[in-house]
């Protein structure tokens, strides 16, 4: 039996906690109060239903429970540690058009941050005292709890830019992570493709994830409608126009939003976007791992407005696989939608976002992470 770790209880405290540390909104360690808890409740768990490995996503605490419990811990990255505290990398999260760049500052603060980074104890400190009491050891940095027994990357070599060769032995490319919700197209998807090509104009897939900022969603899509009228778009934002308090299934809230349009479709349950996002010709996402995973194997190109140094960081490297255009939250609404009509207008970005499609198809994801998991477990 393999248990599969995903961020939970005390979850809605602790992923408060968390996102607000990785958007720099806070610099309190979220661990320092749950971290035992979370453990304690992994270690019961294990003795109950008696696992033969852990895969954990995300939650970091698996990185003391599993080696306590002496299983095999397989983990997911989107890179490797040695890329992600490189300057390059770091340098991808700082704006074009900011005051570090235009101050010619922008490579020496990235390598000071890849100084930082490679020490990084940030988080650190609670799981390492934790692992003592256990006897554990090898644990000082927050790369030291990202990282397991075994380690997944979820991208492709061409897109990190590390050859395959060079990886550790523990470490192995897996190729794209998302979501693949099993339900099916809803038939207003499906209207609107069919109008767009009828009038041979744009479908628009707009997806802001969960760490999207509500304020900036909705000033973002009420702009992109002011300024293409005639452009097709599907937005699933139900739940973060309610942060903004708008409920996209009132016709006159809409109206009052300047969202009215027959033209946008917001949908009030999840879609499984990787069967609706293949039939748009263009996206505007935040750059989450998923989602931008999503658009690589679609092959359609988008605009990326990242909400955290991570989703930067992806955007960037789309950008520099020419199937993106970059964007900060702090731009202005009005230059995001500028910028998704140069995205809409650029045969090129088309051509190259599906040459990295067809690189992507040679890689299984999670099936070849089920693969490595079986052959280590049978062994």
């Amino acid at each position: 039996m393999l248990l599969v770790a995903m961020p939970g209880a005390p979850s809605s405290v602790l992923f408060q906690a968390i996102y607000a540390a990785d958007q720099f909104e806070s610099f309190s360690n979220p661990y320092t109060e749950v971290l035992h808890e979370q453990i304690a409740s992994s270690l019961h768990l294990y003795s109950t239903i008696r696992p033969s490995a852990v895969a954990a996503f995300f939650v970091l605490s698996a990185s003391i429970s599993a080696r306590i419990a002496r299983l095999p811990l397989f983990v997911d990255m989107s890179m490797t540690r040695e890329y992600a505290t490189e300057p390059k990398a770091i340098a991808a999260s700082i704006a074009d058009d900011g005051v570090v760049t235009k101050m010619g500052l922008r490579m020496t603060m990235s390598h000071v941050a890849s100084w930082l980074m490679k020490r990084m104890t940030f988080i650190a400190g609670p799981f390492e005292a934790a692992a003592r009491e256990w006897n554990i050891t090898g644990i000082h940095l927050i790369w030291d709890l990202m990282e397991g027994d075994y380690t997944v990357i979820s991208d492709i070599p061409s897109w990190v830019g590390v050859d395959e060769k060079k990886l550790p032995p523990q470490v192995t490319y897996v190729g794209p992570l998302y979501g693949k919700l099993k339900m099916e197209i809803p038939p207003e998807v499906m209207e609107l493709r069919e109008k767009a090509t009828q009038e041979g104009q744009p479908l628009i897939w707009f997806a802001m994830g969960s760490s999207g900022q509500p304020p900036l969603v909705l000033s973002i899509l009420r702009e992109l409608l002011r300024q293409q009228p005639t452009w097709f778009v599907i937005a699933p934002v139900h739940t973060l126009l309610k942060g903004v308090g708008i409920d996209s299934a009132d016709q006159h809230a809409l109206v009052e939003a300047g969202l009215a349009s027959d033209r946008l479709f917001i949908p009030s349950s999840l879609l499984p976007s990787h069967r609706v996002e293949p039939l748009c010709d263009a996206a505007l996402t935040h750059g989450g791992q998923g989602t931008v995973h999503t658009s690589m194997c679609s092959g359609v190109p988008f605009v990326g407005v990242g909400m955290m140094p991570e989703q930067d960081l992806n955007i960037r490297l789309a950008a520099e696989k020419g199937m993106a255009l970059q964007a900060m939250k702090t731009d202005h609404p009005s230059q995001v939608a500028g910028l998704m009509k140069q995205l809409v207008e650029s045969k090129e970005m088309r051509v190259k976002a599906l040459k990295i499609k067809e690189q992507c198809q040679e890689f299984t994801g999670e099936h070849a992470f089920v693969n490595l998991i079986r052959e280590v477990t049978k062994s």
